[in-house]
């Protein structure tokens, strides 16, 4: 979804409003712990209890964020680190606590070796041009590895022609052809029409009204359904994304990272 210039203005200051505040409260805490303002007048210490008491600790804060803008800054700072940070770690058990969805849905298509001792996991769109590009990269590793496992996540979210080409893609996997199907289409992905996608069907000798009727039944819409909701749970909200083992990697990963990351899996096994 697209917002205009003003409604966008209007979210990023409402984001802002909420970290400064949240950055104050910080703030005003360390203040209430005793690490800024130390007095030795007992009746002074925290937690304030009087009228007089509040409104001398709110004049020492505002007095000293006048003196010191940039703890608020600071402030601001570490607390959108924090942020960042539990994001990642509430995603990063999202991916522990579906793995067994990521890793062994039997209606998910996959690439290599069904029985691969690492498996990489893609999330993806026909229309997405870093998908394109990452398709060369998820193919030599297939070729060069063989004990890997690459499970694919038809993952259409860009365009109605992704939709038809993901359902077109998990149709061929019904006879054996997904491999084939899959490479073809992300080699040259700039035409996704429905008679592209079937004359494609036809180069591979599939079984064309087979093909169609399996492109619109109901399992192959759930399996997209599956997908979708499976992506919200770990928190992929775009493609490509990338998961090897239980290591989400970013888009952009090239071949020798990859690599990388695969043998750092398989020592942490043997170790």
């Amino acid at each position: 979804m697209f917002l205009s210039k003003q409604n966008y203005a209007s979210q990023n200051w409402k984001t802002l409003r909420k970290s400064f505040l949240a950055g104050t409260i910080a703030l005003s805490t360390t203040f209430a712990l005793g690490t800024v303002g130390h007095t030795e007048d007992s009746s002074a210490t925290f937690p304030l209890k009087t009228a007089e008491q509040t409104q001398a600790f709110e004049e020492a804060v505002k007095e000293y964020l006048l003196k010191n803008p940039e703890v608020i800054i600071d402030s601001l700072t570490r607390y959108q680190e924090l942020q960042a940070q539990r994001e990642e770690e509430q995603k990063q058990l999202a991916i522990v606590s579906n793995i067994d969805e990521l890793h062994n849905s039997p209606t998910s298509p996959y690439l290599g070796n069904p029985d691969g001792d690492v498996i990489l996991v893609e999330f993806f769109d026909y229309r997405c041009p870093y998908c394109h590009k990452a398709a060369s990269v998820v193919k030599q590793l297939v070729k060069d590895d063989p004990n890997l496992k690459v499970v694919m996540k038809e993952f259409p979210i860009l365009s109605p022609e992704s939709m038809i080409a993901a359902r077109a893609a998990l149709a061929a996997m019904k006879q054996g052809k997904y491999n084939e199907y899959h490479f073809a289409l992300m080699d040259n992905a700039s035409d996704l029409s429905q008679d592209r996608l079937f004359d494609l069907a036809e180069e591979l000798d599939l079984d064309i009204d087979q093909f169609k009727e399996d492109m619109k039944s109901p399992e192959t819409g759930q399996e997209i359904l599956n997908t979708r909701t499976l992506a919200q749970k770990i928190g992929a909200n775009g493609t490509p994304a990338f998961i090897v083992g239980t290591t989400r990697v970013p888009p952009n990963t090239t071949y020798e990272q990859f690599k990388t990351v695969i043998q750092n899996i398989r020592a942490e096994k043997a170790s």
